[in-house]
């Protein structure tokens, strides 16, 4: 009877121990699928793809941590201690799984989040200052405006950075400053959440802070639910835990409302730079900022209808002026010596940690009007430094919540669950909420004030590249035609219906579907470097759409180039169009 009740109790074992292991296996899956999809979808962003490996390498790390705890188990000694040793191991590693998890889970929030604000900043880098003058007395004519106006406003305040940014540094339209600001942000974004070895330390402070202000360093870690000390128990750590992530909370929101001040300095001096008569620059002793406040739709208006009268430069003569602007910019950066130190520590500028009196800056910026504007800021070192730790913070506050508050916490009720839930809010809305926006703010001050004079070269030289892609475009798709015996025409079938009139002179295609016949017709190129090749091109633009017609031509003019009677300057359509701006905009 007992050896048959034996045999039951093996094969139940033994059962419910394949059971967790199809579980186990079924969730390593999802998890590789998740990664993958990951990598896929951030695999124009090489920062973005980095910083994922990084961060599942670093849950296989802390995942390994749980070694300790079977050496633990397994161990021959069978004594109280050896509960209280495999006890503490199992908390220590819960801790930091679960922080490595809520570290790298607000990273990919983030991420995704950027990149939505991303996508739409670069269909605001195809449209020219009259479109956006445009769209905005459209929106104006709905009983809809009171709820898009703000984002309007953002995208206006954008382009007249954009524009500032360009006339200062003499810069053509061809220039993509969405590229330029998305670079900056994808390498903030990828600086800020590389946390390292020094993330563990933060964790071990914020570990011996919490529980010395609960005063329970000395007590159990653990307690059983049934105990009646459990309620006090999570009422001193509910409290405490409250009163930290509101700080943290509160912390970011200054933090956020001095960068959005600064930003709106930089908008302020590019609403002048608009408003002027000219494409010179206000003058600094003039009375601009004294005299009655326009708005920034005013100040739209302005630079559409100034940047009409203004000549449009051919492609070659805006690649010779990016590169002369380059080649100034690289001038002004000093020689490293190879007996210089500091080059042989690559942890100087790799450690997130590293404090900045170790950070001795190498790069020489060219200085410029808009270095001189005055920011509430003391430069982007601290700023950045500042903002990792926020970030650090508050992706360990989830952890600490998980492990050490929400499992004593009375969910009996209604109220006591949402009581409890309530003390992580702040924590989600640093996440979802300040985050993006004050890593997007400080990427957008630090492409605009002191620039660093490397990164903006680098810029210059990629879009100059861009170029150089158009001609291997051109090349591409006329080898191409000529094995299969088909024309660069044919390309109007692929993008255009047959119900649609091909001929028709306004038919507007989008560039990404562009993008994808080119692939057929053997070209390939990336979607980031799409905005820079249209204004390379100098197509017409419609929104995010551009002219087929034009796009159809440069093929043709490649295969039989124009006489020298049919070409004359400034008699492209684009620079007609620029005079379509109209100022009554209020």
């Amino acid at each position: 009877m007992s050896a048959a009740v034996g045999v039951t109790v093996t094969a139940a074992t033994t059962s419910s121990v394949g059971l967790f292991l199809v579980l186990a296996v079924g969730f390593a899956g999802v998890l590789e699928a998740l990664v993958l999809w990951l990598l896929r979808s951030l695999a124009q962003s090489p920062k973005y793809v980095a910083l994922v490996h990084k961060l599942t390498r670093q849950l296989a790390v802390v995942g390994l941590v749980y070694l300790l705890v079977k050496c633990a188990v397994l161990t021959e000694r069978r004594q109280l201690r050896q509960e209280y040793i495999h006890d503490a191991f199992d908390a220590a590693n819960m801790l930091l799984l679960v922080a490595s998890l809520s570290m790298a889970v607000q990273a990919i929030v983030v991420i995704v989040l950027l990149r939505v604000a991303t996508t739409e900043m670069d269909g605001l880098g195809l449209l020219w200052s009259f479109e956006v003058v445009d769209e905005i007395q459209l929106a104006k004519s709905r009983p809809t405006w009171l709820f898009v106006r703000n984002w309007h406003a953002t995208r206006v305040k954008l382009k007249l950075v954009d524009a500032f940014f360009r006339h200062v540094y003499g810069l053509p339209p061809m220039f993509g400053f969405a590229k330029h600001v998305r670079g900056i942000q994808e390498q903030l974004t990828f600086e800020l959440f590389d946390m390292g070895f020094g993330a563990w330390v933060v964790l071990l402070a914020l570990f011996y802070a919490f529980f010395s202000i609960t005063g329970e360093l000395e007590a159990a870690y653990d307690l059983p639910p049934k105990q009646t000390t459990t309620i006090p128990l999570f009422s001193s750590r509910w409290r405490v835990f409250v009163c930290f992530s509101s700080s943290l909370m509160a912390f970011a929101t200054v933090f956020y409302i001095v960068m959005t001040w600064s930003y709106s300095r930089l908008v302020h001096h590019a609403k002048l730079h608009a408003l002027v008569p000219s494409m010179d620059p206000p003058s600094q002793e003039s009375d601009g900022e004294k005299k009655t406040p326009s708005s920034i739709w005013d100040a739209i208006a302005s630079f559409a209808t100034k940047e009409g009268t203004v000549t449009q430069l051919g492609p070659l003569e805006a690649l010779s002026r990016m590169q002369a602007v380059g080649e100034r910019l690289e001038a002004s950066l000093p020689t490293i010596s190879p007996h210089d130190r500091t080059s042989h520590w690559p942890w100087r500028d790799k450690h997130p940690l590293t404090p900045l009196c170790r950070q001795t800056s190498l790069e020489q910026n060219v200085s410029t009007q808009i270095d001189c504007i005055s920011l509430p800021i003391i430069s982007y070192q601290s700023c950045r430094v500042l903002l990792q730790v926020i970030l650090l913070v508050n992706g360990l506050g989830y952890a600490y919540f998980a492990t050490t508050v929400l499992p004593f916490a009375p969910l009996d009720t209604i109220e006591e669950t949402v009581q409890s839930i309530a003390a992580i809010l702040p924590l989600v809305l640093v996440t979802v909420v300040l985050a993006p926006r004050l890593i997007r703010s400080l990427a957008l001050v630090h492409s605009t004030w002191h620039v660093d004079s490397a990164v903006l070269a680098r810029v210059i030289a990629q879009v100059v590249h861009v170029e150089h892609v158009k001609v291997a475009m051109v090349a591409d798709v006329i080898a191409h035609c000529h094995l299969r015996h088909q024309s660069p025409q044919d390309m109007r079938r692929a993008l255009v219906p047959d119900s649609v009139d091909r001929d028709n002179h306004e038919c507007f295609v989008e560039a990404d579907a562009l993008r994808r016949v080119l692939r057929q017709f053997g070209h390939r190129i990336t979607l980031h470097d799409m905005n820079v090749l249209i204004r390379a091109m100098d197509v017409r633009t419609r929104g995010t759409c551009v002219s087929l017609v034009d796009i159809l031509a440069i093929f043709d003019t490649q295969r039989h180039p124009p006489s020298e009677d049919e070409t004359t300057p400034n008699n492209h359509p684009t620079s007609s169009r620029l005079f379509k701006a109209d100022s009554s905009i209020y």
